[in-house]
């Protein structure tokens, strides 16, 4: 797998965010997501956390803007 980036044309700074060389939309992000969360609601059925986890890490994530050795930890990566 390999994430990489090109310069897009909608503004300074603009990136194409490429998954194998292949522009990954918000669509595909979204579909991924929902895969993702399916994947761990059953894998972790309530009352356990499941997708509600993976959505905690998606919060922290946007919030810290870094992945930390704690993030790490709690989160299993």
């Amino acid at each position: 797998m390999t994430i990489s980036t090109d310069p897009g044309d909608k503004g300074d700074g603009d990136k194409i965010i490429k998954w194998n060389q292949v522009p990954l939309t918000l669509r595909d992000l979204a579909k991924i997501l929902l895969l993702y969360w399916e994947n761990e609601d059953k894998l972790h059925p309530h009352p356990q956390r499941g997708a509600k986890m993976l959505l905690d890490f998606i919060n922290e994530l946007f919030d810290t803007r870094e992945i930390t050795p704690d993030m790490e930890k709690r989160y299993y990566l």
